[in-house]
């Protein structure tokens, strides 16, 4: 009786298992229980013999199975909604539906000058005094630290700085910030300048300039977002803190990049032109701000919406992007592969440079394409980001809709791939 009770229970597990891999089983294994839509759109689900029964929100979404081997389903508000049916009109199948507001924007793709002001002085270095060492680094202040106050006086550029220290008391009281941390340092700092000033021994920078590429404007909002990726000051590696300005930038010129050497745009811009914009949010996704004045090759009856990340998929795309004067033009690019992430991360998608006169003329993605917007499907996807040394055809691109996300809250990172950093402004001795 035993071995004919583990007889039965091995035959019925072997049923199981070959259940399992039936075409049906695989089927409902592959149907999602959950889809994610923006307001207005229309999805279709595969799902082979499925019949419609309800819609538990009909103002959010309705679902129709006018194909046999799909389910079609159309938002029209933003909500949730549980969509039920049958699958070969026998198996109950429920599939969750959340709408979420449609966002639209303008595609960007012009190349903009970009100048960020940090927060305060960062010190970028230590020099050696007549005496062979640094005031500064004996008092343990450090590559990396942004000074804000001297004797409790705020200050915010290196000229403040400058200023400052022709007043200050021995020994000179200076208040940095080392990431989060506020820290309060006494240099003892000899009056050896020929302007009777006190000497730290340090090189300080206060700002940060570049080229790179606008992303998109929202004219409703009055933000733009730009880059793609976060602004670090070249000799700290750390992020500037700060704001700036976003100006018109002309292309004159391409480095072609090749494999183990990143190329670059050659571009010049002028901080007196009209500001374009004010930045506001240096961030891991990009630059954000408010626009003052959008470029005149903007379109603002042009809004084109912005992908929800579960709508990117692999396949052809168009990336826009200046090559020569402040022409923005469309080239065709490759999605080679996408992340699934439910909230926002770099590193997005995979992107592969497919167009032949881009190819010709760049190498494929280089310096101050960085921002440059993907179109996929009539819809913003992403922004290019980062290119890879190996290869400098593919590179990373970033989620539109991470981007549009940071933006929002502006109503006033591996050896695989190259990180373009800013030109920095001249470093200065104090």
């Amino acid at each position: 009786m035993a071995g004919r009770l583990r007889s039965l229970r091995l035959i019925g597990l072997l049923a199981i298992t070959a259940t399992c891999f039936t075409p049906v089983a695989q089927k409902l294994a592959s149907t999602p229980t959950e889809v994610n839509m923006a307001a207005g759109d229309t999805v279709s689900i595969p799902m082979a013999g499925a019949r419609v029964s309800s819609s538990s929100n009909q103002q959010v979404a309705t679902a129709s199975s006018e194909s046999s081997s799909a389910l079609t389903v159309t938002s029209t508000s933003p909500g949730n909604a549980d969509i039920s049916t049958r699958i070969f009109g026998l198996i109950p199948w429920k599939t969750h539906v959340h709408v979420t507001p449609s966002t639209k924007v303008v595609v960007g793709g012009q190349a903009v000058g970009i100048r960020l002001q940090s927060k305060g002085p960062i010190v970028v270095g230590f020099r050696q005094l007549a005496d062979g060492s640094s005031p500064s680094a004996k008092a343990h202040i450090q590559v990396g630290d942004m000074i804000i106050a001297i004797d409790r006086h705020v200050i915010h550029s290196a000229a403040d700085l400058q200023r400052a220290l022709e007043n200050a008391k021995e020994p000179v009281h200076v208040t940095v910030e080392r990431g989060s941390v506020r820290r309060e340092l006494d240099v003892s700092a000899p009056n050896q300048s020929p302007g009777n000033r006190h000497q730290l021994g340090l090189y300080v920078r206060d700002r940060t300039v570049g080229v790179g590429t606008l992303t998109f404007y929202d004219p409703p909002r009055h933000t733009f977002g730009a880059l793609g990726h976060i602004i670090t000051d070249t000799d700290t590696g750390q992020a500037v803190v700060g704001s700036g300005g976003l100006y018109s930038a002309m292309i004159t010129g391409l480095k072609p990049g090749r494999i183990g050497s990143p190329g670059e745009k050659r571009g010049t811009f002028s901080t007196s032109s009209d500001q374009l914009g004010r930045i506001g949010r240096n961030t891991p996704y990009g630059v954000f701000g408010t626009m003052i004045k959008p470029p005149s090759s903007c379109d603002v009856n042009q809004l084109v919406q912005v992908a929800l990340p579960e709508q990117v998929h692999e396949g052809p795309a168009k990336m826009f992007t200046v090559v020569h004067g402040q022409k923005v033009e469309a080239f065709n690019v490759q999605i080679d592969n996408v992340a699934r992430q439910s909230a926002p991360a770099t590193k997005s998608m995979i992107v592969k440079v497919t167009d032949p006169r881009l190819l010709a003329e760049t190498g494929g993605i280089i310096q101050g394409m960085s921002g440059s917007p993907l179109v996929q499907d009539g819809k913003l996807v992403g922004a290019v980001t980062h290119v890879f040394v190996s290869d400098p055809t593919r590179g990373y691109a970033v989620y539109a809709m991470w981007m549009v996300h940071q933006a929002k809250f502006d109503t006033d990172l591996q050896p695989t791939f190259h990180y373009y950093p800013f030109l920095n402004h001249s470093k200065q001795a104090v």
